[in-house]
């Protein structure tokens, strides 16, 4: 059964989880995103152990986690239009698409020597990162295709067999996984959309020509089947329906089961998004889940993407 330990900064636990993470053992982190599954980045066998426990395709690459800029030119190389957006976004909710400039981040680990990196926002993370001296490599902590989590619980239950150890810091920030893209000869492709979004990026780089990605399946998030929980979802749906746990979003409505934003607001949905879904998967008193429409702009664009994948 996994261990639940609550965020602290004494130098105790953040000796215990670099200890651990240096016998190649895993530890569920929280980030501003979601909670990742981390192993040390610089071990294939940390990887596999990723890989394994996930019940993840051994193609879908890893993202990497670094404590700060220097970290990220210490292993990869980055320069031009991802040094811009670096320097603006982290720590932050972007992931880059970089090549491998040490050899110690492990050749399997890489698409062609492509890996995604990103600083994530969480403190207790940051220094987890910063006192290993090394990169981790951390997706989400979930099995593969399911929800991701954005509370400890939410791991616990998807792990419960295991026994990992997993650092509470209550509610993720955002509550989406990061935006992920890959900049090449000034065009930017968008791999995953999340809460950096295409106007955020023109501000910075209003000269970058902007194209969806496509087939690229290497990387996170690009299942067409992803993020989902047992129970059947329907999309777009405009109230109650009889056995149906409709989760609503702007003005409360009859039946609802959960309002992600009473107020319509895209960052509160995002957040409340994935926990909500949860909820009424576990709820016995239905037998599908209904969702809201969500507006299609801004961080409506991600919460869509990860709804069409979730009911697929």
């Amino acid at each position: 059964m996994p261990t639940i330990v609550k965020k602290n900064n004494s130098k105790n636990l953040l000796k215990f989880i670099k200890e651990k993470l240096s016998k190649k053992e895993l530890v569920v982190l929280p980030t501003e995103t979601v909670y990742g599954l981390a192993g040390i980045g610089t071990s294939i066998i940390s990887a596999r152990k990723i890989y394994q426990l996930k019940k993840r395709p051994l193609n879908k690459k890893l993202i990497f986690h670094c404590s700060n800029l220097e970290m990220v030119k210490k292993y990869f190389h980055l320069n031009n239009e991802n040094l811009i957006l670096a320097e603006q976004f982290w720590p932050g909710p972007l992931t880059l698409i970089l090549k491998r400039k040490s050899k110690k981040i492990p050749f399997q680990l890489t698409q062609k020597e492509n890996c995604a990196v990103r600083v994530p926002k969480n403190i207790f993370s940051q220094n987890i990162i910063n006192i290993l001296g090394k990169p981790i490599v951390m997706p989400s902590a979930n099995r593969f295709k399911k929800l991701s989590p954005i509370n400890a619980n939410m791991v616990f239950d998807q792990f419960r067999e295991t026994n990992l150890l997993i650092v509470d810091d209550g509610k993720c920030n955002i509550g989406l996984e990061s935006t992920l893209i890959k900049i090449t000869n000034k065009k930017l492709e968008i791999i995953r959309p999340g809460k950096i979004t295409i106007k955020n990026i023109l501000k910075f780089l209003p000269y970058i020509e902007i194209f969806q990605g496509k087939n690229k399946k290497s990387f996170s998030g690009t299942s067409k089947k992803h993020y989902s929980p047992k129970k059947k979802i329907f999309l777009n749906q405009r109230g109650f329906k009889k056995d149906s746990a409709f989760i609503n979003f702007g003005k409360d409505k009859r039946g609802q089961f959960k309002n992600l934003s009473k107020i319509s607001n895209l960052n509160e949905a995002a957040k409340n998004l994935y926990h909500f879904i949860f909820l009424a998967d576990k709820n016995k008193n239905y037998k599908t889940i209904s969702i809201a429409p969500i507006p299609e702009y801004d961080l409506g664009i991600a919460i869509n993407d990860r709804l069409k994948r979730a009911s697929k």
